[in-house]
């Protein structure tokens, strides 16, 4: 059974040609050309790892891994939703190239899909957890400004990972219960939290103008899967998570004794001192997980997963010896 094969099969049946209708019906109705694509994800997904679904829909064990492991689906659609003409405020379908009012180019589109993951409760929380590893399914476009060409990937999340574990644990005892609406967690993609969650991109494929398929990455290539590294942190400046406190305590566990002054130089910096002492991405990650949330987690220690606590003991040891040299 040739998967790769299967997999553009599988595309072009369930989401090209149905794709293609509903833009058809869409510009002859006005009304929105989305489908429900997070079972598209699921279908997707058992296609490219070779894991069989647990026939559970949109609950239970999305991929049966083995007899006691399994996977969890999450799939974000970045596709067909409604943009603005910056011009004359028109709102502009992701399949017109131009404002159908003023024929502006100037258009304010949307990418403010993400992965949701629901936590109600304590008992919820802990099987966050169970999952061997979550699987990240992505539609967005190539260029988000041209909507033609469109990326399909999948990453691969391991949950007991510290950027993981520790941003749900976070999220549900810090974010949420502050929160009047109990919203989702909302792991947006290509953010902070998402590096810090060390994921791997497991399969990419693109989906062309023509409706043809290009598959750039499939698991079968072990060679090609990439395993997505954190960028300089100067790039998320901005993030809220990255806060200037959370530095402090990066610096101080570095040992380093003179901070500089503005934000960007500090992430500077450290991003230039991760290079020049040969950090792994691992190590990276888990120290700025360390940094971030251990304080507020003191009073929920005993929902961090051991695996997560072991990961982060390790690396903390491995950054030791580093500094030593």
């Amino acid at each position: 059974m040739d998967r790769k094969k299967l997999s553009e099969e599988l595309l072009k049946d369930l989401y090209l040609n149905l794709r293609s209708n509903l833009l058809k019906w869409s510009k002859l109705t006005n009304q929105t050309p989305q489908a429900r694509m997070g079972y598209v994800g699921q279908h997707l997904t058992s296609i490219v790892t070779g894991y069989a679904g647990g026939k559970s829909g949109a609950r239970g064990r999305d991929l049966i891994i083995n007899k006691n492991e399994f996977g969890e689906i999450k799939t974000c659609y970045r596709i067909d939703q409604l943009g603005v003409c910056i011009s004359c405020q028109t709102q502009v379908a992701s399949f017109e190239l131009i404002c159908s009012i003023c024929n502006s180019n100037k258009i304010d589109r949307k990418d403010d899909s993400k992965w949701l993951i629901t936590i109600k409760d304590e008992d919820e929380l802990k099987e966050i957890f169970k999952p061997k590893f979550y699987y990240l399914v992505l539609f967005e476009f190539v260029d988000f400004n041209i909507p033609k060409d469109i990326n399909v990937s999948i990453f691969k999340v391991n949950p007991n990972t510290p950027g993981f574990s520790l941003c749900m644990i976070d999220y549900f005892f810090n974010i949420k219960s502050k929160s009047k609406s109990k919203a989702p967690f909302n792991l947006w993609p290509h953010q902070f939290k998402y590096y810090l969650m060390q994921p791997s991109l497991i399969y990419h494929s693109v989906l062309k103008y023509d409706n043809s398929i290009e598959t750039k990455i499939f698991p079968t290539d072990i060679e090609s899967i990439k395993h997505i590294e954190l960028l300089s942190l100067n790039s998320f400046s901005r993030a809220t998570t990255l806060s200037n406190n959370v530095i402090k305590k990066v610096y101080k566990l570095l040992k380093i004794q003179k901070i500089p002054k503005d934000k960007n130089g500090a992430l500077t910096f450290l991003t230039n001192f991760f290079k020049a002492k040969k950090f792994t991405n691992i190590q990276k990650t888990d120290l700025l997980s360390n940094c971030i949330y251990i304080d507020t987690l003191k009073n929920n220690n005993k929902f961090i997963p051991l695996e997560t606590k072991v990961g982060i003991n390790n690396s903390l040891k491995q950054i030791q010896n580093l500094l030593k040299d």
